[in-house]
């Protein structure tokens, strides 16, 4: 993304009644890059006052591309991430007006544009570029072999001194990504030199970089994590892994583990939402308690490393829906019931996970 200034969200049905995370994540970390939403049903309105928590104040929703290319956008970020990741059909006709007008795409999905024989016909006449970023990574996919044929199979250990922190939840869109991101500005702002490594296609689109889990075969998945975290570590002694799934989500419990032994993080920070009692979509399949999800990653990590090796080392909560008084309340009863600190890191910052990652294991 970094060469793309200039960026048109197309969110059609996507901003109310609930905002899509991709829309809320680059709205939240790169609003200085977008010139326009693009969504029918709120089209003249300020996106301020649509968007979730007031994100995008002062960015005007259009009703269609014509309208966004009075504000001379460069490209445009598909929105949305509907089950299954597949191009909604009725966002095929806005996709095609967009490259026709020689933008640029940049998209999340697990449709890969640049696959789609009328897309990337109309991208070549056009000049416009497709980037796929949920591409697979099949170049990555090698294996080195010893002179008797055997495999080279090695664990890559990181840079003594550093610290690598994954951030793992109890359910999925429970604010990994979004806990990660801002204890990365938390950093930056005392002065350190953090490093960010995206591990889904919203973190990837906000960075310009990174690998999404769900692309990969599931043989190379650890690997690759291993990969671009020892390449991360080799640069910055702060090392802040995005974290995926939830390993009492019936769909999504893989992510965690490949993401626990694949980083082989230092430490945790463990995500919860204080309003939601059940995985979101599956009513009948509750959320574990903060005491039981802190077990449960403790052993996880344990299967790998030495029991205690990698501890969670602070709660990042979501308050949203409380007053600030019941917020702070509760914030202050779950750190006395586990001992670790914890906060709503886009109410009240995220001191004091950075505080107790940096007093937490190293390398």
């Amino acid at each position: 993304m970094d060469h793309l200034k200039r960026i048109a969200i197309l969110a059609d049905g996507e901003i109310t009644p609930s905002t899509a995370k991709t829309v809320t994540g680059i709205l939240r970390y790169r609003s200085d890059r977008v010139v326009a939403v693009v969504d029918r049903d709120n089209a003249g309105r300020d996106a301020g006052e649509v968007v979730t928590g007031g994100l995008g104040a002062g960015i005007p929703i259009v009703a269609d591309i014509e309208a966004a290319m009075a504000l001379q956008p460069d490209a445009v970020l598909l929105g949305t991430e509907p089950t299954g990741g597949i191009l909604p059909p009725h966002w095929r006709p806005t996709v095609l007006e967009a490259i026709g007008r020689g933008l640029d795409v940049i998209n999340g999905l697990h449709t890969m544009l640049a696959e789609d024989e009328e897309i990337s016909a109309a991208a070549e006449r056009s000049g416009a570029t497709l980037w796929d970023v949920r591409r697979e990574p099949k170049e990555r996919y090698v294996v080195e072999f010893h002179e008797d044929g055997k495999p080279v199979f090695e664990i890559q250990t990181h840079r003594p001194g550093s610290r690598t922190v994954l951030t793992v939840g109890t359910d999925c869109g429970i604010g990994k990504m979004t806990t990660m991101l801002e204890i990365e500005k938390e950093a930056l702002r005392r002065g350190l030199a953090p490093a960010f490594v995206a591990t889904g296609q919203i973190g990837t689109m906000i960075t310009g970089k990174g690998v999404s889990i769900d692309a990969i075969m599931v043989d190379y998945v650890a690997k690759i994590i291993e990969e671009e975290v020892v390449a991360a570590v080799e640069g910055s002694d702060l090392v802040l892994v995005e974290g995926q799934g939830a390993l009492n989500h019936p769909r999504g419990s893989g992510g965690p583990l490949f993401l626990m032994h694949g980083s082989r993080a230092d430490s945790l920070i463990m995500c919860h939402d204080l309003s939601r009692p059940a995985i979101k979509y599956l009513p009948d399949h509750p959320l574990p308690s903060l005491e039981r999800a802190i077990e449960m990653h403790a052993e996880g990590a344990s299967w790998v490393w030495p029991e205690g090796r990698c501890p969670i080392v602070g709660l990042s909560l979501i308050t949203a829906g409380l007053s600030d008084e019941r917020a702070r309340e509760e914030i202050a009863a779950i750190e006395a019931a586990t001992g670790l600190p914890a906060t709503d890191v886009v109410r009240y910052g995220a001191e004091k996970l950075l505080d107790a990652i940096l007093a937490g294991p190293t390398a």
